[in-house]
């Protein structure tokens, strides 16, 4: 998988940019506060549909603005893609692959396999076990579309299950529920 280029409009400090990368080794550099990072960013919002940052679209856009545009053109396994993004202020982003729209986020996974280890991922091992699964299950949900489906599938079994243990404090009748919520 090789990311050819990114075009960014709008995006964090840049106005346009339009950036092609080597097959190889790519090195960015510069001074502090250029932008160096925000092109990371944008090639792993390409690829995850999330900041690394964990930041919320509308602070992506360049300021005084109303929304953003990336475009990022990837060859994987000798067929190109072209990820389109698009940011609102106060609505959902766009995402297309090809010029086909996205229903769901979780379509794009798996075309732009990234991982991304900053500064701020030292928090994983501070913050403890939580931090690690889920820097682990973003990786993990990038390489298999069926991995994502299962552990969006277990959150929702695990939250239906937490919510009967509160119940169960009010109703001692549910706890006969408790065994079936466990099996899944």
């Amino acid at each position: 998988m090789i990311i050819q280029s990114i075009e960014l409009n709008n995006f964090r400090n840049y106005e346009n940019l339009q950036i092609s990368f080597d097959e190889g080794t790519n090195i960015l550099f510069g001074d502090n506060a250029q932008g160096k990072t925000n092109i990371l960013e944008a090639a792993y919002l390409s690829g995850t549909t999330k900041s690394h940052k964990g930041s919320k679209d509308k602070e992506m856009i360049r300021f005084g603005t109303n929304e953003a545009h990336l475009r990022t053109m990837v060859l994987k396994n000798g067929k190109q893609y072209q990820i389109d993004m698009h940011l609102k202020h106060n609505r959902s982003k766009g995402i297309a692959v090809n010029k086909i729209p996205m229903k769901k986020a979780s379509e794009l996974f798996g075309i732009l396999n990234i991982v991304f280890f900053s500064p701020e991922d030292l928090e994983i091992i501070e913050r403890g076990p939580d931090a690690r699964r889920h820097f682990i299950d973003m990786e993990l949900c990038q390489l298999d579309p069926m991995y994502l489906f299962h552990l969006t599938k277990y959150k929702q079994v695990l939250r239906q299950r937490n919510e009967l243990l509160k119940q169960i404090g009010l109703n001692k009748d549910l706890l006969d529920t408790l065994d079936i919520w466990n099996s899944e």
